[in-house]
């Protein structure tokens, strides 16, 4: 009962400080012109951004999702993303929210404070925890991406926010065998997702060769395969690394708060020293919060070493796995990383 009473508040002051920080980036945007767009629109645009702030204030969520949307359409700004996130957060509409906030972050102003920036980087974070989150490298680079039957535009980073549960993936281009993928994200999970398209054979290397003219006994020439990219190798290899050094970096927190402990356990004696009534208040408060870290460090422990090992075995089944065989036959296998607190995994998806 403490805990929930707890998490709310919580949950609160985010909120209010999340708006707070929003107010300021509309302070800090609207001294500047918007280039993009008529100045009608801009205009248009500011006047229903003020009406959403006052629909959002009043507790009229979904009037000001309305208005925070079509001031969105009109001028596709940062202050605006940072509120309509806002508004779709308190409405439980995540996956909206996460590319809000993503969008605003991705788009700050130079004169924007660190508390923005902490603020909206918070409200991304709380809301990627109840989402999936797909890290897409798709090769070609430029090929159609659709999830669900709904085309995505893949941002910069390549980060796609999904709702938990099993998405169809259709990767497609121009002269490239379509590939499609079942992908399964859980809740708070992220994903890193390669696929690589082949290309289709032209007609004159599936026609069948000439007869060789008499005497002619040299054997025809086989067509090389197609290169290995080495993109997926290169991002496997940074999650091996960054995973291995969190979990190190994590064990080495808890063995020294481990340290502490110990040693402020020494100090009250063999005995409870903790129980009900005792006069070391001070001393077991600290001895508490001294093992709460450890708890939290053996947990970020146990996910960085369990992302590098899935990124390793991923990286390696991806380098050695037989290249020609599946140019040859037209199989495509795609490695599928998951990994979320406690706990790491990997899978091979493939289209046989």
């Amino acid at each position: 009962m403490n805990a929930s009473f707890r998490t709310e508040k919580g949950s609160a002051n985010f909120r209010r400080r999340l708006a707070r920080a929003c107010l300021l980036a509309a302070v800090c945007s609207s001294v500047r012109s918007h280039a993009q767009g008529n100045a009608a629109d801009s205009e248009r645009a500011n006047i229903l951004f003020k009406k959403g702030k006052v629909a959002f204030n009043g507790g009229k969520y979904s009037d000001a999702l309305r208005i925070y949307s079509e001031a969105w359409r009109l001028k596709p700004s940062p202050d605006i993303a940072a509120n309509l996130a806002q508004t779709e957060a308190e409405l439980g509409k995540h996956r909206d929210a996460a590319e809000h906030f993503a969008f605003a972050l991705a788009h700050l102003l130079p004169s924007s404070t660190d508390e923005q920036k902490t603020s909206l980087a918070d409200g991304l974070e709380v809301e990627k925890s109840v989402i999936g989150t797909l890290h897409v490298t798709l090769e070609p680079a430029n090929s159609a991406l659709s999830i669900d039957d709904t085309a995505v535009m893949l941002p910069v980073n390549g980060e796609v926010f999904v709702e938990a549960g099993d998405h169809r993936a259709v990767v497609t281009h121009d002269g490239y065998e379509q590939n499609e993928q079942t992908l399964h994200v859980s809740k708070g999970a992220a994903q890193v997702v390669w696929i690589k398209l082949l290309e289709v054979r032209a007609a004159a290397q599936t026609a069948p060769p000439a007869l060789a003219l008499a005497g002619d006994a040299s054997p025809p020439k086989l067509a090389e395969p197609p290169s290995r990219s080495m993109v997926p190798v290169a991002i496997g290899g940074g999650l091996v690394v960054t995973g291995a050094a969190v979990g190190f970096v994590s064990l080495f927190s808890a063995n020294s708060s481990q340290k502490d402990a110990d040693q402020l356990g020494s100090t009250l004696g063999p005995n409870n020293a903790c129980g009900v009534g005792t006069p070391h208040d001070t001393e077991c408060a600290k001895l508490h919060d001294v093992n709460r870290d450890i708890d939290r460090s053996h947990t970020i422990e146990a996910t960085g070493f369990a992302v590098a090992g899935a990124a390793a075995i991923g990286t390696l089944l991806y380098f050695l796995w037989p290249h020609s065989s599946a140019a040859t036959t037209g199989r495509t296998l795609t490695p599928i990383l998951a990994a979320q607190p406690g706990m790491g995994g990997l899978g091979l998806a493939g289209r046989f």
